[in-house]
C-alpha cells in the first residue's frame, strides 16, 4: 500500500502526550484510498477535487491524524477543519480562529442544507465503486462552537456534509441526524442549555471538552455512522465538505475514522430490551443488504474471550435461526479480500420480574368492597422497568389471552367480590405479554373518629386548619410522613376525587359536619378515618349598639341581655364583670362574653365583644326663615342641636324629616322631636302676607293698608317702606303698623304705590298695592 511508503518522510507536528498528532504529507488521494478506506470491497477510488486554506509555511486544513494513545475514540482517521490543521490537537486552551486569503465557501454544500454566506471551506472529492447496497463510514463532529451554558450554542453553527450521488444524479446528505434527515450541526446536537434551549438530539452529544481534552475543540459529538443505499457495481461520486457559516469566526473540524469507509452486512438492530425475543420464539435471523450475492455466508457464535464458534457456513446459508440467547456474527465473503460482517445481540425475555400483586383499598363499610385504582399497581406489577407495559387489565385470564374486553374504568374499578382476582396483561414492544395476577382486598377501616373543634367569627362562620386532623391521625396511628388528604364525602375519598384544601371554612349553622380523611403510602389506602368538625356555641350578643345620653347628662344603662349564669363570664372595658352596667359619660364602651360549653366531655371557650357607642343628643333650638317671594307662605325650619330631628306641623304626631313648608297665612305651631328620644320642642310661627288694595272711605273694610299674618314677636322684619309711582317716599312704618293713604295728613289719590319690606337678615321685598277712594 501506499502509506507505507511514507512512513519515514512523515512529517509530525510536535505535540505533547495525551493529544492527538496530525500529520501532512499525504496526498488527499491516500488519505481517501489508504487511510478512509482501506477494504477490498470498494474499488475505482479515485479524488477529484480537494480544497485547502492557503496558509503560510505550508500547512493545511485537512490531513491525517492519530490518537497519540489519547482517550480520542478514533485510533487514526483523515480530519477536515475551517482552521489550521496545526490548530487542531489539545490541549483546549486556545481558540482555533483561523482564516486563509481568498478561502471561499462552497454551492453545493450552500444548496442541500439551504445556507448562505458559506467561507473557509475544506473539500474532498471522489468517486469509487461498491461491492454491496450500503456503504457506511464513522466521523465525530467538534466545533468551537459548542459553549457550555452559552446560548450561543443555541444560535450559531458551522456546517458540513457528506454528500453522494451517482454518476449522473444530484446529491445526498448523509451526514445526519441518525434516523432523520436533520444535518449533524453545532444547533442540532447539544444537551439543554441555561436560559438559551431545550436540549437538541442529546443522546448524539458527548460532551463539552475540558481544558486537558485531546482536540482544541470546545465541543464533540457521539460517533455517528453516515450511511447509505446504493447499487453494487455502480459508480458513485462523494463530496466530503466543511465549511465556516457567515464569517472565518470559531472552528470547527469533523474526524473521519481510519479503516471505517466500507461495505455492509446489516442484521438489523440487536434483540435486546423491548426488543427481546419472545419466550420460546424462533427467530430466523439474515442480512438485509446483500443484493450481490456473496461466495460465503458463515454465522458464528460469538464468544466472551474465546474464539468465536462456527455454527454454519456455505453460500446457501443465507439465514440461521436462533433459539437461545447469545451474540451472533455473520461474516459475507465476497472474493478478492471483500468481506462484510456485522454482529447482533439476541435477548429473551423471561418475564422473571413479573409476579402476581395485591392491590388494598380502604373500605368505609368492611363488606370487603371498594373503589380501586388499577393503574396505581403498574409499577409493581412491572417492577418499574421500562422494557414491560400493562397494556389493559382484566376480569378473567381467558379475556386477557385474547385481549377482549379490557376494563375501562382503570382508575376507580369496583370491585363485585371481596378478594376478587383480576389479570393483568403485560406486554414488550415486540408483543410479548405475561399475565399477571392482581387481588383486591380491602383494608379494615379505623374505628376512631378525629374531632376538630373551634369558634365561629363574628359573621359566623368557623374555620379549620386541616394539618390540626393529620397531626392528631400521624400521632395515633404512627403515620408520619404517609400521604393525608381529606374529602367531604366518602365515595371522594374511595376515588381519590374532589380533595379539600388544608384550610377550610363553614358557617356554623352547617354544623356539626364530617369529613373523610384517607390515609396513603405510595400504592395502597391505609385507612379512611371521619373527622367530626364540632363548633362551640357562641354567645347570642350583637356586635354593636349604639346608644344616646341626652344633654350630655344623667346615666343610661349598657346591657348585653343574657342572664348570670354559670356559662357565661363578662369583662367590661371599664373593668366590671357584670351583665349589665351604668355609664354617665359618652365615648365608646366593650365588653367580652365568653361562653364555656362541654363538648365530648371537655370545655370550650367561644368569646364575643360587643361594642357600645355613647353619643350625646338634645332638644333642638328652633328658628325658622321666610322664604322668596314674600307672602308665599313658604317657611324653612332650622334646628340647631346635638341630636337628628323630625318635624311635624301644627299637631305633635306623623314626624318626618322635611324641613320646608308651605303654610297658611297666620300663626302656626312648628314640632322637633329627637330622633333617640330625648323629647320634642316646638315653635309659634307667623305667616305673613299684604293686602293687594284698601279703600279709605272709612266704611269699616278696608279702610288702611297693613302687612297680615304677623304678631309683635314676628322676629323677621325690620320695617316697611312706600312710595309712590315716582320713587317718593312718602310713608315708613314698623311691621305692626298701618298706612291711611294720607301724605302729610293730606289724602293721597287713587292708584298704584309701591311698598319695600325689609328684613332683618338683609333681605328685601319689593311690591305694589293700589289705593282706591
Amino acid at each position: 500500500m501506499k502509506f507505507f511508503q511514507f512512513l519515514l518522510i512523515l512529517i509530525f507536528y510536535p505535540v505533547f502526550g495525551q493529544n492527538i498528532s496530525v500529520q501532512t504529507n499525504f496526498t488527499p488521494q491516500e488519505l481517501i484510498e489508504d487511510i478512509l478506506m482501506d477494504s477490498g470491497c470498494i474499488s475505482n477510488v479515485n479524488v477529484t477535487n480537494a480544497v485547502s486554506g492557503n496558509f503560510s509555511g505550508g500547512d493545511l486544513s485537512y490531513g491525517y491524524f492519530t490518537n497519540n494513545n489519547s482517550s480520542f475514540p478514533f485510533a487514526n482517521g483523515v480530519v477536515m477543519s475551517t482552521g489550521r490543521l496545526s490548530n487542531v490537537p489539545g490541549p483546549n486552551t486556545s481558540l482555533s480562529d483561523d482564516d486563509a486569503p481568498n478561502w471561499g465557501g462552497d454551492n453545493d454544500l450552500e444548496q442541500v442544507l439551504n445556507v448562505q454566506g458559506t467561507v473557509n471551506a475544506s473539500i474532498i472529492e471522489f468517486d469509487f465503486t461498491p461491492n454491496a447496497n450500503q456503504i457506511q463510514f464513522n466521523y465525530i463532529f467538534a466545533s468551537e462552537e459548542y459553549q457550555e451554558n452559552d446560548p450561543n450554542t443555541c444560535r450559531y453553527s458551522d456546517v458540513f456534509a457528506f454528500l453522494i450521488k451517482p454518476q449522473g444524479g444530484t446529491y445526498t446528505n448523509i451526514a445526519v441526524v441518525p434516523g432523520t434527515n436533520t444535518p449533524v450541526q453545532v444547533t442540532t446536537v447539544h444537551p439543554a442549555i441555561p436560559g438559551g434551549c431545550e436540549a437538541e438530539n442529546e443522546a448524539y452529544f458527548d460532551r463539552f471538552n475540558p481544558a486537558n481534552a485531546p482536540i482544541n475543540f470546545n465541543g464533540q459529538t457521539k460517533t455517528l455512522t453516515a450511511t447509505a443505499d446504493v447499487i453494487p457495481n455502480t459508480s458513485y461520486h462523494i463530496k466530503l465538505i466543511i465549511a465556516d457559516e457567515k464569517n472565518y469566526r470559531y472552528d470547527s473540524a469533523v474526524f473521519l475514522e481510519g479503516g471505517s469507509f466500507n461495505i455492509g452486512a446489516n442484521l438489523g438492530e440487536d434483540l435486546v430490551g423491548e426488543n427481546g425475543l419472545c419466550p420460546g420464539e424462533v427467530y430466523s435471523l439474515s442480512s438485509q443488504n446483500t443484493a450481490n450475492t456473496p461466495q460465503t455466508y458463515s454465522w458464528y457464535a460469538v464468544q466472551e474471550n474465546a474464539p468465536d464458534i462456527l455454527l454454519a457456513s456455505g453460500p446457501n446459508e443465507t439465514n440461521y435461526p436462533v433459539n437461545q440467547a447469545g451474540r451472533y456474527k455473520l461474516v459475507l465473503d465476497y472474493g478478492n479480500a471483500c468481506i462484510a460482517e456485522d454482529e447482533i445481540e439476541v435477548e429473551y425475555i423471561d418475564f422473571k420480574e413479573i409476579n402476581n400483586q395485591t392491590l388494598l383499598a380502604c373500605d368505609t363499610d368492611d363488606d370487603g368492597l371498594s373503589i380501586f385504582n388499577l393503574e396505581s399497581s403498574i409499577g409493581f406489577i412491572t417492577n418499574n422497568n421500562a422494557l414491560y407495559k400493562v397494556q389493559a387489565f382484566y376480569t378473567s385470564r381467558l379475556n386477557a389471552e385474547n385481549k377482549s374486553n379490557p376494563i375501562t374504568t382503570t382508575t376507580n374499578f369496583e370491585n363485585t367480590l371481596k378478594n376478587q382476582v383480576i389479570f393483568a396483561r403485560v406486554e414488550t414492544a415486540r408483543g410479548c405479554y405475561h399475565i399477571c395476577e392482581l387481588r383486591l382486598e380491602t383494608t379494615e377501616n379505623p374505628k376512631t373518629k378525629i374531632n376538630l373543634i373551634n369558634c365561629p367569627d363574628t359573621e359566623g362562620s368557623v374555620k379549620y386548619n386541616l394539618v390540626d386532623a393529620t397531626t392528631q391521625i400521624e400521632s395515633m396511628f404512627n403515620a408520619p410522613g404517609k400521604r393525608i388528604n381529606y374529602y367531604q364525602t366518602a365515595e371522594d375519598a374511595l376515588k381519590g376525587e374532589n380533595s379539600l384544601p388544608i384550610n377550610i371554612q363553614f358557617n356554623a349553622e352547617e354544623l356539626p359536619l364530617i369529613l373523610f380523611a384517607k390515609i396513603e403510602n405510595a400504592t395502597t389506602c391505609i385507612g379512611i378515618i371521619e373527622v367530626e368538625l364540632l363548633a362551640p356555641p357562641q354567645p347570642n350578643i350583637k356586635s354593636y349598639e349604639e346608644k344616646v345620653l341626652c344633654d350630655a347628662v344623667g346615666e343610661i344603662t349598657l346591657m348585653t341581655r343574657l342572664q348570670p349564669s354559670n356559662a357565661y363570664q363578662f369583662l367590661w372595658s371599664t373593668g366590671e364583670t357584670t351583665p349589665q352596667i351604668k355609664i354617665q359619660e359618652i365615648g365608646e364602651y366593650w365588653v367580652e362574653v365568653s361562653q364555656t360549653t362541654n363538648i365530648r366531655g371537655e370545655n370550650y371557650t367561644c368569646k364575643k365583644i360587643k361594642e357600645f357607642k355613647v353619643k350625646p343628643s338634645s332638644l333642638p333650638q328652633l328658628s325658622y326663615q321666610l322664604l322668596p317671594p314674600f307672602g308665599s307662605g313658604r317657611i324653612a325650619i332650622k334646628a340647631s342641636g346635638t341630636g337628628s330631628y323630625a318635624f311635624a306641623v301644627d299637631q305633635n304626631q306623623d314626624f318626618s324629616s322635611q324641613s320646608a313648608y308651605t303654610l297658611s297665612l297666620g300663626e302656626h305651631t312648628i314640632y322637633a322631636r329627637d330622633l333617640y328620644g330625648c323629647g320634642t320642642a316646638s315653635i309659634k310661627v307667623n305667616i305673613p302676607g299684604f293686602m293687594a288694595f284698601f279703600t279709605p272711605n272709612q266704611d269699616g273694610f278696608n279702610d288702611v293698608w297693613r302687612l297680615q299674618g304677623i304678631s309683635r314677636q314676628d322676629p323677621n322684619i325690620e320695617y316697611v317702606l312706600i312710595y309712590d309711582r315716582y320713587g317718593k317716599l312718602i310713608h315708613q312704618m314698623n311691621p305692626y303698623q298701618y298706612w291711611d293713604g294720607n301724605y302729610n295728613g293730606k289724602p293721597m289719590p287713587s292708584n298704584d304705590y309701591w311698598f319695600v319690606i325689609q328684613f332683618k337678615n338683609s333681605r328685601s321685598f319689593k311690591g305694589h298695592l293700589t289705593l282706591k277712594r
